[in-house]
C-alpha cells in the first residue's frame, strides 16, 4: 500500500511541476488503416518515448523512438508443405524519428506534429506443426508521421498519430506492390510529460 502512495505522489509531482518538459512517454493502441498488408493484423500495443532537444516559442524539435506490436492469427494452404496450417505472427514495428511539434498561441492545449524517420518491420510466424520451423522476416523503409495531441492538464495529454511508411527493403518473396510496400497505421492513446 505504501508503494502505491509513493507512486501516486511521484506522478502527481511530475504533473504539477512547472519545469519545461523534455521527456514524454506515450502508451496507445495501433490500428492498421488503408489497403495494405497490415489490414490483416490486429493492433496490440503502442509505446513511444520522446525527447525534446530544443523547446522554442513556436516549435519543439526532438527525437522519438516508437514501437508497435501487432498480431495475425490465420490458417492457410502452404504449397511447399502441401498442407493447410494454422499460424500466429507477431509483428514489431520499431521507428526512430526526428519530430517537430508546433505550439499554437491561440489554442495552446493543441499540439500538431510532424515526424520523419525510419521503420523496421520485424515479424515472427509460428506454425502449429512441430515439423515446420518459425519464419522470421525483416523489412524496412522510410516513415512520415503526422500527429495531434491535446493537453488534458499541464503534463497529461491524449494523442492521435498517422504513420505512412515506404518500405524500400522487402523480403525477396514479397511482390513489389503498393499493398506490400506502403503500410499505414493510426495510433491513439495517452501521454505523460516529465
Amino acid at each position: 500500500m505504501k508503494l502505491g502512495h509513493l507512486f501516486f505522489f511521484l506522478l502527481l509531482s511530475s504533473i504539477i511541476s512547472a519545469q519545461t518538459s523534455k521527456f514524454s512517454v506515450e502508451a496507445g493502441y495501433p490500428i492498421p488503416v488503408g489497403d495494405n498488408f497490415l489490414e490483416n493484423y490486429t493492433g496490440i500495443a503502442n509505446l513511444n518515448l520522446k525527447y525534446r532537444i530544443k523547446n522554442l516559442e513556436v516549435v519543439n524539435i526532438g527525437l522519438s523512438l516508437n514501437a508497435n506490436m501487432l498480431q495475425l492469427n490465420d490458417t492457410g494452404y502452404f504449397p511447399a508443405y502441401d498442407e493447410t496450417l494454422s499460424f500466429k505472427t507477431n509483428l514489431f514495428i520499431i521507428q526512430p524519428k526526428v519530430f517537430t511539434e508546433i505550439n499554437l498561441k491561440k489554442i495552446n492545449k493543441l499540439h500538431p506534429s510532424v515526424g520523419l524517420g525510419y521503420s523496421f518491420f520485424l515479424a515472427n510466424a509460428k506454425f502449429d506443426s512441430p515439423e515446420i520451423s518459425n519464419l522470421n522476416t525483416n523489412e524496412s523503409g522510410f516513415n512520415l508521421s503526422l500527429g495531434l495531441s491535446y493537453d488534458i492538464i499541464s503534463k497529461l495529454y491524449v494523442f492521435a498519430n498517422y504513420d505512412y511508411n515506404i518500405l524500400t527493403k522487402l523480403e525477396p518473396i514479397a511482390p513489389k506492390s503498393s499493398y506490400n510496400s506502403r503500410p499505414t497505421l493510426m495510433q491513439f492513446g495517452m501521454g505523460l510529460r516529465f
